[in-house]
């Protein structure tokens, strides 16, 4: 134990400037490494069930994935919350069971919160339009096909006709709002100082690998 101490006292001060310049350096780098300024990012998330109604991308989560997370079909969608570079700060994904998670990062708490309840509010509007609308045409084609008279030929295919619409009536489900927007957490990107910090603790632990590894070396090649 003592040799091994005399020699990483030797390699110290043999090594002296070269562990002084990594100290040094590490901490400088850190500090002209390109990153933030510091400030906080907050995260906030909503959950929504997606209907169980026949529309080309309503009811897709894939499909809405896709849409949602481009500027240009986006705009399309969802025109009145558009704004630019909304999609850079907004990520949305799904789950098996046809969950749309949204969650949308803003500089402060009010504003991730805010700006994801408009998306959401108005994701909600439309899917309520478009549910709506589709029930509207089946319950016409229910009571026209109820006040048809049917002849004997084709009362059979009208009954079954009207037990399929009805028992599609009974499915039809507009999307759910799961999880209204919450804060989901912070993120902090490091600062400068941050940086410097890091930048020296890690050149002590260079520094400490660089006295001790041969050490190590030495006891394991004598086994």
């Amino acid at each position: 134990m003592k040799d091994s101490l005399k020699r990483i006292v030797g390699r110290l001060k043999k090594y002296v400037w070269v562990i002084l310049i990594i100290c040094i350096a590490m901490p400088t780098l850190g500090w002209f490494m390109p990153a933030g300024s510091g400030q906080s990012e907050y995260m906030s998330e909503a959950i929504i069930r997606l209907g169980n109604y026949e529309n080309s991308y309503l009811t897709n989560a894939d499909q809405l994935v896709s849409l949602l997370s481009n500027e240009t079909s986006f705009e399309q969608v969802l025109p009145d919350v558009w704004e630019e570079e909304l999609t850079d700060e907004l990520n949305v994904s799904t789950t098996p069971n046809k969950l749309l998670v949204l969650n949308l990062a803003g500089n402060g708490e009010e504003e991730a919160l805010n700006s994801l309840t408009k998306i959401v509010d108005e994701f909600m509007q439309l899917d309520q339009s478009s549910f709506e609308e589709k029930s509207t045409i089946i319950d016409t084609s229910i009571k026209a096909l109820e006040t048809e008279d049917a002849s004997s030929d084709t009362i059979v295919d009208q009954q079954r006709f009207l037990y399929e619409l009805k028992n599609e009536k009974l499915n039809l489900e507009p999307a759910i709002l799961i999880k209204d927007v919450y804060l989901k957490g912070e993120e902090r990107e490091a600062s400068p100082k941050d940086r410097v910090v890091l930048g020296a603790l890690l050149g002590i632990m260079a520094s400490v690998l660089v006295l001790i590894t041969p050490e190590f070396i030495r006891a394991h090649s004598r086994q």
